[in-house]
């Protein structure tokens, strides 16, 4: 006998009748927050990277080498990389008190050491909200293969 879980014994049950609820308002936010931080890396504005990244946030980058807010600083100071494209898609967002977690697609394209890139990742960033404004704390990437 084969056990099933309560996510499969939900999704027989649910089958092509599932219903996704829209996103909630805090949820919108979220996801309006990964929308204006993607444009604020494409063109370099570092008071909306500085204001949205948490002093303790960390990125598990797509080669599993984890980064913080300080390399996002430089990286954004020097500008390199250089995107002309940085743009999240394909967005969920689950909100848990007073912390929140986006997950979907970012595509990215530019220039990194003079060379030029094209990749799409999945990404899931976790977000609390402190003072009443919700900051990124922690993110990762994983590269889709083309």
């Amino acid at each position: 006998m084969k056990l099933i879980g309560y996510a499969g014994l939900m999704g027989l049950c649910l089958g092509a009748t599932e219903v996704i609820a829209a996103p909630s308002a805090e949820e919108q936010a979220l996801m309006q927050i990964e929308n204006r931080l993607s444009e604020a890396f494409r063109t370099a504005d570092l008071d909306y990277i500085k204001k949205t990244e948490d002093e303790t946030y960390t990125l598990t980058n797509s080669r599993a080498l984890v980064t913080r807010r300080a390399d996002d600083i430089e990286e954004v100071t020097k500008r390199d990389p250089r995107y002309d494209e940085f743009r999240t898609h394909d967005m969920q967002a689950r909100i848990y008190g007073d912390a929140g977690v986006v997950i979907g697609i970012v595509s990215l394209k530019g220039t990194s050491g003079g060379k030029p890139f094209d990749v799409d990742m999945r990404f899931t960033d976790t977000f609390v909200k402190r003072g009443g404004e919700w900051r990124i704390v922690a993110a990762q990437v994983t590269k889709i293969e083309k």
